[in-house]
């Protein structure tokens, strides 16, 4: 690897630190991450790379890499970006299962409509954070854990609740669930994929039933078994056993492995928002966060036409699509204002 390649790729780290310089977060710890990042990048650019032998270049390079992943997700999880409010529902998911304040939940956008993904890199690989440690001193007090989501669909409250599911890759792979489960039962890679990918689907289904079920079946309707993922027919169905309380030997496992490992079991959302002010196109009021997650329910429920009025009021498509959009942001949002009224109003 020759020092003029690692060269350019300071050079190239550079001009994309330095457009970052003005990002605005909503989030403190997004600001003291970038901060920290500013100070390793501002080591590592002063490096004499022609002086590092090929295992500290190799080094170098997975540091520089580190820097781009880290700049690419929090460009786009600006004030100006981040879809905020289905972060904000997520993050409350994430305080049930991990309240330690480590992670930030951060988003890339990207240019296909099938792009939900995942990415563990910057949230569980701790080799590069402590080689970040060993080398610079420098320590980052919070992850990033990485969810990719398609750009044009940033805002669609309808799509968005498969982030539920991303989410509960990252609960997996945080606590080794599926992986565990493996070892133990003797599972071969493509059925500990399967059991992975039932996992995110029931940890979705625990907040907002099965609404994830529908968009699923639709942009991956008709997938059969592969290597990575069980058929979507099997997926519809596990979530659909689960939320009826029944068993299989999957849904045990799942029941009796969760709380050994994690000390939390899973459960069912019974907080449901009545959809009375969705009825009358109002926002809602729900009165937990339970409660909130559920609000996706009543969104789908609009848009499948199991509520009427809707159509009774002759409401176009896209006129329709607008308003179940703009009733779940303003619930999402008035709900988040409340918070944080309450929790600077002096007792």
């Amino acid at each position: 690897m020759s020092p003029e390649l690692l060269s350019l790729h300071v050079s190239q780290l550079n001009r994309a630190v330095g457009r970052s310089k003005t990002n605005k977060y909503a989030d403190p710890r997004k600001q003291d991450y970038h901060a920290s990042l500013i100070e390793l990048f501002s080591k590592v650019s002063t490096t004499e790379f022609s002086k590092a032998n090929d295992t500290e270049r190799k080094e170098l390079k997975s540091i520089l890499d580190f820097c781009f992943l880290s700049i690419e997700f929090l460009d786009n999880s600006t004030l100006v970006n981040i879809p905020y409010e289905i972060v904000y529902c997520l993050e409350k998911a994430l305080q049930d299962w991990d309240n330690s304040n480590d992670y930030i939940i951060v988003t890339s956008l990207q240019n296909n409509l099938l792009s939900y993904s995942f990415d563990p890199t910057l949230a569980l690989d701790v080799t590069i954070y402590d080689l970040i440690r060993a080398k610079y001193s420098i320590e980052f007090r919070h992850k990033l854990i990485q969810i990719n989501l398609p750009k044009y669909l940033a805002h669609d409250y309808l799509a968005n609740v498969v982030l539920y599911h991303e989410l509960g890759h990252f609960i997996d792979q945080r606590f080794r669930i599926c992986n565990r489960i493996a070892i133990i039962l003797g599972l071969n890679p493509a059925q500990e994929n399967h059991y992975e990918e039932f996992f995110a689907d029931i940890f979705a289904s625990q907040y907002i039933g099965k609404a994830s079920n529908f968009y699923l079946g639709y942009i991956a309707h008709g997938d059969g078994d592969c290597h990575t993922h069980p058929a979507t027919d099997k997926r519809i169905t596990m979530v659909e056993e689960y939320l009826c309380g029944h068993d299989n030997s999957i849904l045990e496992t799942f029941k009796i492995a969760v709380p050994a490992i994690v000390n939390k079991e899973l459960f069912i959302n019974d907080k449901k928002i009545d959809d009375g002010d969705f009825r009358c196109f109002i926002p809602s009021e729900p009165g937990s966060s339970l409660e909130l997650h559920s609000i996706f329910e009543v969104g789908w429920g609009l848009w499948l036409n199991e509520i009427a009025e809707y159509d009774n009021r002759g409401i176009t498509r896209d006129q329709k699509y607008r308003i179940i959009n703009n009733l779940l942001e303003k619930t999402i949002s008035n709900f988040m204002i409340t918070e944080k009224w309450k929790a600077n109003v002096p007792n």
